[in-house]
């Protein structure tokens, strides 16, 4: 199976995709603390990212860091998605594609299986995950994909690092921030009301 599917809000897909991982026993059972750790790591993710924007807001600051912005409100999120994944007794045992996978575990155990996650949530997470991974560096990828991607990656980097706007890159930054605090209220809401597995 290819793990690198496709991250669309395809219920089936992501249904089959964790189907074919729970076979494979890539889905087991979450360290004791798990949820807590992760759930942790969401917030000090969260507030770099805050804090990151108040000094690149700083009109006496020169440092603009956009990038790091949107790379920090994803892992705040993906953080927050681990957590309720623990918090439920799963946790994903895969070495590639874990970020991707994360988001098909959310679709499958939050919006397949029990309506916990509203479906803008879900596209809020797929959308900052684009964000982020547009601009970091891919470093689940073998080494014979980054050389054949190298050029097209490097262009697609060029574009959004350096030819985009400060303007534009402020907004998506913003953007990225307002998502991951709103998945992150919404996961500690459910960790909140619910007691997991």
């Amino acid at each position: 199976m290819n793990y690198e599917e496709d991250t669309n809000m395809d219920e089936k897909n992501s249904k089959n995709i964790i189907s074919q991982l729970i076979n494979e026993g890539k889905v087991i059972k979450p360290e004791p603390k798990a949820k807590e750790f992760f759930f942790e790591k969401s917030d000090e993710s969260l507030q770099v990212a805050q804090r990151l924007i108040q000094i690149s807001q700083d009109k006496n600051d020169n440092l603009k860091s956009y990038m790091w912005i949107i790379s920090a409100a994803y892992y705040s999120m993906f953080y927050s998605a681990t957590a309720l994944l623990a918090h439920f007794g799963h946790r994903l045992k895969i070495d590639v594609g874990i970020h991707k996978m994360t988001y098909h575990a959310l679709v499958y155990y939050f919006h397949v299986l029990d309506k916990k996650i509203q479906k803008h949530l879900l596209e809020s997470y797929k959308d900052v995950y684009a964000d982020a991974e547009q601009l970091l560096q891919n470093t689940e990828t073998k080494a014979i994909e980054l050389l054949e991607n190298f050029k097209f990656e490097q262009e697609k980097r060029k574009i959004f690092t350096y030819d985009m706007g400060a303007h534009a890159q402020e907004n998506k930054a913003i953007t990225s921030v307002k998502r991951a605090k709103e998945f992150y209220n919404n996961v500690d809401d459910i960790l909140k009301k619910t007691k997991g597995k």
